[in-house]
């Protein structure tokens, strides 16, 4: 890339430099001098079947139904009659339902796929209840996560049939479908007599059985009545049977501790943020969570979940739910389903062990998203991706391996990469910001695990801080705090819809798509760390096809001024030649390496 100009300083990213080879036979082992004792298998046979147990080649796209597209006004209040407080619906506000849905995001599919796409990640659609004040603040439920029924998709995004409709229609593109599920909690209709909500430990606080002795949860249950609470659990007026299916309406399936302070103890024990935390050491609560989700396996063929909260739900209960989830979906002919958790933590000892331990298939890898930031947005050094990419082995069980990442920029939750690029950028123009948002997706589509495209991220959006402030919607806005938004590569604003695939973004992601499905070895081939500069500068790494005897040598540089490497290869004497960002032809030399 050449350099971009800036009002700070002149910046240079380098494109991203990929060449190809084709390598010479893979040596075989050395023959046994007994004739009679069988050879183990060569090097070569081995190469020719990697593990690759996950899905390793998917391409996600994340909406927010109720963000994306508004197919009809018909269901924007949800059925509801009233002000916002009873439908939940304002489009002035940020923190209520601004009208997407269902038939929103079925008429927009050909807009996705545009993208490349193979699996639209949705967050929850199940029935919530519409508006609940949460740390304080009167929101609506668009989100998702205060869910009263698990059966049911809430009448603000459309209704079964339409979600059938969308499952089928996008799986005839050749795309699948994955739900975002909730394990941890449901809406808010358990308080507690005592009007207080301040976190009780289990040490203070023990639960007590049936005959009033105190015992620890996590040695095994006993039977429990409502006197056997930190708190006394009782419904809130008229909410005694408001959830389905009916086992949630039990008060003893929650563990009634009090408001989390997602710290200790209480991350895995308290109510996120007022919502009622289920009991998920319970058997009862195991299979009730079960049920439900097969449920939806069984009825709607969807492809896989994404798990929220993980972190705030005990290890064994993972380990037992996906591990019926996987056999059940099996059973079902999906024997690729998929499941992925969202675990926030930058540290891969800390997201391991939900593969390892919890049987899932893989995490929203965070650790990388921090790394790709630092590099890419903040000019930070290589050793941060050498940090994170040397860790790929915590992840590998007999079925999943670093491979089957999710890897992302920015979400719905943490904010926007253009967000983040803009901060850490601060007097850049829009070239240079769009070079940057660019080369970020670069490095992620080249890089093992399976991106993930926030919707929007595609048009250019940005956002002034995380959370709410990062969910524009696709449509034309009416929030202010949205409208005062900038937007990288374009000159709109969010009062048009943007929905444009000659977005320079849009277009750059597509291309890279295309790229990866031509040279397949880019999203699932052995990657090996080949040169990495210390301090910013060039990062560099193979990835290679053993099966196919294919090399492909990713460089990138994100340092302030040129550089030429010599980035070791597999084999001397071999041609090489550019195929995205570089036209270059060259050959590796006696020592195995190219110059670059």
């Amino acid at each position: 890339m050449t350099g971009l100009p800036s009002r700070r300083r002149t910046a240079r990213l380098s494109a991203v430099a990929l060449i190809l080879s084709v390598l010479p036979a893979l040596p075989s082992t050395t023959p046994s001098a007994d004739a009679a004792t069988p050879r183990p298998p060569s090097d070569h046979a081995l190469a020719r079947t990697p593990a690759r147990p996950a899905p390793s080649r998917e391409q996600f796209y994340l909406v927010l139904p109720d963000r994306f597209a508004n197919g009809t006004t018909s269901n924007d209040e949800g059925g509801l009659t009233g002000g916002r407080s009873r439908t939940g619906h304002d489009p002035t506000d940020k923190h209520f339902y601004q009208g997407g849905d269902l038939r929103g995001l079925i008429e927009k599919l050909d807009y996705i796929k545009g993208l490349g796409t193979t699996a639209l990640w949705m967050a929850p659609v199940f029935k919530n209840r519409p508006v609940q004040t949460m740390s304080g603040t009167e929101m609506a439920s668009y989100h998702g996560y205060s869910i009263t029924d698990f059966t049911r998709v809430d009448p603000h995004f459309g209704t079964n049939a339409e979600l059938a409709e969308l499952v089928d229609k996008a799986h005839a593109k050749g795309m699948k479908v994955f739900f975002d599920v909730i394990t941890n909690h449901t809406a808010d209709t358990v308080d507690y007599a005592e009007k207080t909500y301040g976190y009780r430990s289990k040490g203070a606080f023990p639960y007590l059985d049936a005959e009033g002795r105190p015992f620890d949860d996590s040695s095994g249950m006993r039977e429990v009545d409502e006197d056997g609470f930190p708190y006394t659990p009782r419904p809130r007026p008229g909410e005694h049977d408001t959830k389905v299916p009916a086992w949630l309406n039990d008060p003893t399936m929650y563990h009634n501790r009090g408001d989390s302070t997602f710290a200790g103890e209480s991350a895995l024990y308290g109510d996120f943020k007022g919502n009622d935390d289920l009991w998920t050491e319970r058997p009862e609560v195991v299979e009730g969570m079960r049920r439900i989700y097969e449920a939806w396996v069984k009825d709607f063929g969807i492809d896989g979940f994404r798990v929220d909260t993980a972190k705030n739900v005990n290890m064994a209960f993972w380990t037992q739910w996906a591990t019926a989830l996987d056999a059940y979906a099996a059973r079902q002919g999906k024997r690729d389903f998929f499941i992925f958790a969202e675990a926030f933590s930058a540290d891969p000892v800390v997201m391991a062990p939900y593969l390892t331990e919890g049987r899932l298939d893989a995490t929203l890898d965070f650790p990388m998203q921090a790394a790709l930031r630092n590099y890419a947005s903040r000019g930070g050094p290589t050793r941060d991706l050498v940090h994170v990419l040397a860790q790929d082995h915590r992840y590998t069980t007999d079925k999943a391996n670093a491979y089957g990442e999710v890897t992302f920029l920015g979400s719905h939750d943490m904010g926007r990469i253009g967000s983040f690029i803009s901060q850490d950028n601060p007097g850049a123009d829009d070239a240079e910001l769009l070079r940057r948002d660019r080369f970020a997706h670069e490095l992620m589509f080249l890089s093992r695990g399976n991106p993930v495209i926030y919707a929007g991220d595609e048009q250019g959006f940005t956002g002034s801080a995380d959370d709410v402030y990062a969910r524009q919607t696709l449509f034309a806005s009416k929030v202010p705090e949205y409208l005062d938004d900038d937007q990288i590569g374009t000159e709109r604003t969010h009062a048009s819809d943007a929905y444009d695939p000659r977005h320079p973004l849009y277009k750059a992601i597509a291309s890279l798509s295309q790229l990866t499905k031509r040279h397949p070895a880019l999203r699932d081939g052995v990657q090996e760390e080949r040169y990495a500069d210390d301090g910013p500068g060039v990062y560099a790494f193979s990835r290679t096809d053993l099966r196919k005897q294919v090399e492909y040598v990713v460089a990138v540089n994100n340092a302030a001024k040129a550089r030429t490497v010599g980035v070791p290869t597999y084999s001397a004497g071999m041609d090489f030649r550019g195929v995205y960002g570089s036209s270059a032809r060259v050959r590796s030399g006696a020592d195995r390496k190219v110059r670059v």
